[in-house]
């Protein structure tokens, strides 16, 4: 039979595909013609569902590499429509995230036609929202070392040449905060960032900055995928790349490379980047002592920087096969910090993060292995440790036992926002408590709200993700001419005001590894001075954890929260108690609702569907439940404030107990929990 057909008689090899895609043509400067190619596909006796066929068609059509095509044909000969229909049947989502999936070919996967597309969407958005910017400023693009990204960057910024526009790309693999810096340095339109940051090594992953320098959020987020939708048909990118790719040689990137529109704005950003970063050191010069207290900011007690260097000695840290080494040494270079010691099989990037499982320091002891038998041998106290994009910082103390401590993400925020406070009030005096401003997402420790109420500045909560922090951050400077001292969530990232509205695991890890010297030279441990700071603003037990899911178990699992009433609310009715603690009030931001309101309504951004509820507790305790948006996980965050450790300890493991399947219903959803951490 005839599966696939077309208007012209030819027809030609379904596996190979030799004549390329359809394409569309771009006008611009660095472009040549070339003439239209058709494709025309027939196969005999290929049994796969009549619904398959029209989206084999379609991918083919578009593309032009012989192994994913390959892939493609081998499942259609194969009549494998099951798996045809996962990797064709639906588009890889673009949202605030920007694009974040498994490799491989199809709309469902990242590779380079969904690229290309996404690029081109986004391209097209800008020239209508944001031309003039465009016009001036260009857009950034960078990359990390996983595979696929060096290419999907060139594709990037061969899609914006093509249509004329500046393209500032870096020639090297850089942190994700670079771009959000070149953004900002640079004055452009966008910036775009090719990682998947800590997710294992099958996956990729595309982050869109707007001009602002901030993750984008909505509108922008739905015209981009709008647009994306909207241009789907491959541009034609010669002769500014050569060939069917893939897109990371000398050669097939020539034209590209020599391309007018294109600059490399490595000089020019790191340069601007470290400038920033020297203004945050606050250890004294060598002939100085510190003034800044010892203990839990009461001013009393100083150290010398040679008591304070002396105390830190060496520190062991890990990029975990990612970008962050040599950032890093520039960025300990800027403050004169002892050299860290970087561990070796570790240093170098590497897409197949040997070492590791997952490449993320929040997973476990495994993560950690290796940098803590660097430490253990060499006698090192601190250690710190970025993800593979180098945008979130992870540290760990060895205690008076020699075990190793990884502080939590709270606790790292705890012990920055302090630092950052003590030191801020002592060099600004001029500038009022009640003008400064610290920010934590909803689902961060609220720690830090007590710490503001205490001290007088002002605390901002904002939902989950960075893309909020940054852009409240921006809009609290500009229009309530507020001071920005700093800005955390959970997840191991930070924000330090002076620097870029992202956050930044290069500038954390050189301002905590000052801290930390400052702490031992005063004769204290980082566990200390956060025993300190609890004495002084109160306790906080805090636990966070996830159970593995998908998107349509989520939707089951929220609409039961809801009493099964639904993503509209009207019917909602939510649980009178958790593990027999009363629930004294409701925040749900799916639907709007927050009964500790005087009007009931949330004060938070909402938006219908959004799977994210945060039940206010009796006992000081506080539990959010929310889908991750970019992993398969529905996460908990539970948080019980008080004054006695004991008392809030066993509130919390009481409420951890009964959430799983009291609350969430694990096993009724078949939701599982994760592999025991090692």
């Amino acid at each position: 039979m005839q599966l696939f057909s077309g208007r012209r008689a030819a027809s030609r090899c379904l596996r190979h595909g030799h004549a390329g895609p359809a394409v569309a043509p771009a006008p611009a400067a660095c472009r040549t013609h070339r003439s239209n190619r058709h494709v025309v596909i027939t196969a005999a006796s290929v049994t796969v569902e009549p619904d398959i066929a029209p989206l084999v068609q379609r991918w083919l059509q578009w593309d032009r590499r012989g192994a994913s095509r390959e892939q493609i044909t081998q499942l259609v000969e194969n009549g494998r429509s099951a798996e045809l229909r996962d990797l064709l049947g639906s588009r890889l989502e673009f949202g605030t995230a920007g694009l974040r999936g498994k490799m491989g070919p199809g709309t469902a996967r990242m590779n380079a036609v969904v690229v290309q597309q996404t690029a081109q969407g986004l391209c097209v958005y800008l020239e209508d929202v944001a031309a003039d910017q465009l016009a001036s400023g260009g857009i950034v693009v960078g990359y990390d070392g996983r595979y696929g990204s060096k290419e999907y960057a060139a594709l990037t910024a061969a899609v914006f040449a093509s249509r004329g526009h500046r393209v500032a790309l870096f020639r090297r693999v850089v942190p994700t905060p670079f771009v959000a810096a070149g953004v900002a340095e640079l004055s452009a339109a966008a910036g775009v960032m090719v990682t998947a940051s800590h997710n294992p090594k099958e996956y990729n992953g595309y982050k869109v900055y707007w001009g602002n320098g901030c993750q984008i959020i909505p509108p922008h987020d739905a015209g981009i995928a709008a647009a994306i939708e909207a241009n789907l048909n491959l541009w034609n990118l010669e002769p500014l790349l050569i060939g069917a790719g893939p897109y990371e040689d000398g050669a097939s990137t020539a034209g590209l490379l020599a391309c007018p529109q294109l600059s490399d704005p490595w000089d020019h950003v790191s340069a601007a980047y470290y400038a920033r970063l020297a203004a945050l050191s606050f250890l004294p010069p060598a002939a100085a002592a510190s003034p800044i207290g010892s203990t839990g900011g009461n001013g009393s007690g100083s150290v010398s920087r040679a008591a304070a260097l002396g105390a830190l000695g060496t520190p062991v840290y890990t990029p975990l096969h990612g970008v962050g080494a040599e950032p890093l040494l520039r960025a300990f270079q800027t403050f004169s910090l002892p050299e860290p010691y970087i561990v070796p099989s570790q240093r170098s990037p590497d897409p197949d993060f040997p070492t590791v499982v997952f490449p993320n320091p929040e997973e476990g002891a495994g993560t950690w292995a290796a940098a803590f038998a660097a430490a253990g041998e060499r006698g090192a106290r601190l250690v710190l440790a970025n993800d593979p994009d180098a945008d979130r910082l992870a540290v760990a103390e060895c205690g008076p036992n020699g075990q190793f401590r990884p502080f939590t993400g709270n606790e790292i925020g705890a012990l920055l926002a302090h630092w950052v406070w003590t030191n801020f009030r002592k060099r600004h005096p001029e500038v009022p408590p009640s003008r400064c401003v610290m920010l934590a997402s909803a689902v961060s420790s609220k720690l830090l709200g007590a710490m503001a109420e205490k001290e007088g500045f002002k605390f901002v909560e904002t939902l989950t993700g960075f893309k909020w922090l940054g852009n409240t951050a921006i809009k609290l400077e500009r229009e309530q001419g507020m001071t920005v001292l700093f800005a955390f969530e959970e997840a191991i990232g930070f924000m330090l005001g002076g620097m870029y509205k992202d956050k930044d695991g290069i500038s954390a890890a050189a301002v905590f590894a000052e801290l930390t010297a400052h702490t031992y030279g005063s004769g204290r441990t980082l566990d200390e001075l956060l025993r300190s700071l609890y004495d002084r603003y109160g306790f906080f037990d805090y636990r966070s954890g996830y159970f593995i899911t998908d998107a349509a178990k989520s939707r089951a699992v929220f609409n039961d929260l809801r009493g099964g009433g639904g993503f509209e609310g009207r019917t909602a009715l939510y649980a009178k108690e958790v593990a027999g603690v009363r629930v004294a009030s409701v925040r749900d931001l799916g639907t709007g609702l927050d009964t500790s309101q005087p009007d009931g309504r949330a004060v938070l951004p909402w938006q219908s569907g959004d799977m994210m509820i945060t039940y206010g507790l009796e006992g000081g305790a506080t539990l959010t439940l929310r889908a991750s948006g970019t992993e398969p996980k529905l996460k908990y965050y539970l948080e019980v404030k008080g004054s006695d450790a004991a008392a809030a300890a066993a509130l919390a493991d009481r409420l951890v107990g009964g959430l799983a399947e009291e609350l969430v219903g694990l096993s009724r959803h078949g939701l599982k929990r994760p592999a025991p951490q090692h």
